[in-house]
């Protein structure tokens, strides 16, 4: 539990604090929201932070198909239903006739084009719904759904710099930091990775904080294709 709490400190910098205002101002008004980042942005981390408490949250597989897709949301909301193509009406009248919870869509990108105007209904019926994807999904829908891409907020996820993780993760060194940082090409995925392993040698071999020579041992253990 105290190494989760750390990671969940670690990615939250000042920016993401903010996106957390701004996302929380969103879907209690029913508002939708598209969190855009590269791969390895921290994305699917930074949606774990998100826990409204006036919301029940409702997470989705992007990989599924419509009908999967309309039928996990009513299911997660206590509602005993099939997936099935003939049904997909009748659940999509289901859900937006409820009230009082959002969804989230992790890899957006993953989804298949024909789910879009369902999720269209959704939103116009003031239900927030949360997506993080690569650019590709913008650019998706500017040229396909640009009245689905004008209703959502737009967040651009960076990833994080040295200088947040420096202040936010007192455990390691700067060169440390620096170190990895530069090693995993600011693929925050990678990044964490490696840091959870120095953080689990230091504690090893009882060393109260991460200095850059603990960081190349680490580092020196990965296989160049685990940078790829």
């Amino acid at each position: 539990m105290k190494k989760k709490a750390e990671m969940e400190s670690f990615i939250n910098d000042k920016c993401r604090r903010s996106y957390l205002d701004v996302i929380y101002n969103s879907i209690y008004r029913g508002k939708s929201v598209l969190i855009e980042g590269d791969y390895g942005a921290g994305k699917s981390s930074f949606l774990t932070l998100i826990k409204p408490k006036k919301l029940n949250k409702v997470r989705l597989e992007s990989l599924d198909k419509t009908h999967e897709i309309l039928a996990t949301i009513l299911e997660q909301l206590n509602y005993e239903v099939k997936p099935g193509y003939h049904l997909c009406s009748r659940h999509l009248k289901m859900i937006t006739s409820l009230k009082n919870f959002m969804i989230v869509v992790d890899e957006s990108n993953d989804l298949d084009p024909r789910v879009w105007p369902y999720f269209k209904r959704i939103i116009d019926a003031k239900i927030p719904i949360l997506f993080s994807g690569t650019p590709n999904v913008r650019t998706f829908l500017g040229k396909e759904h640009p009245d689905i891409l004008s209703r959502l907020k737009l967040l651009v996820l960076y990833p994080l710099i040295v200088d947040d993780f420096i202040q936010e993760y007192q455990s390691f060194e700067s060169e440390a930091i620096e170190q990895i940082y530069a090693a995993t090409g600011s693929d925050m995925r990678q990044f964490k990775e490696i840091c959870m392993d120095c953080l689990d040698k230091a504690q090893e071999v009882k060393q109260a904080k991460v200095d850059v020579n603990l960081a190349l041992m680490i580092l020196s253990d990965f296989t160049p294709s685990y940078f790829n």
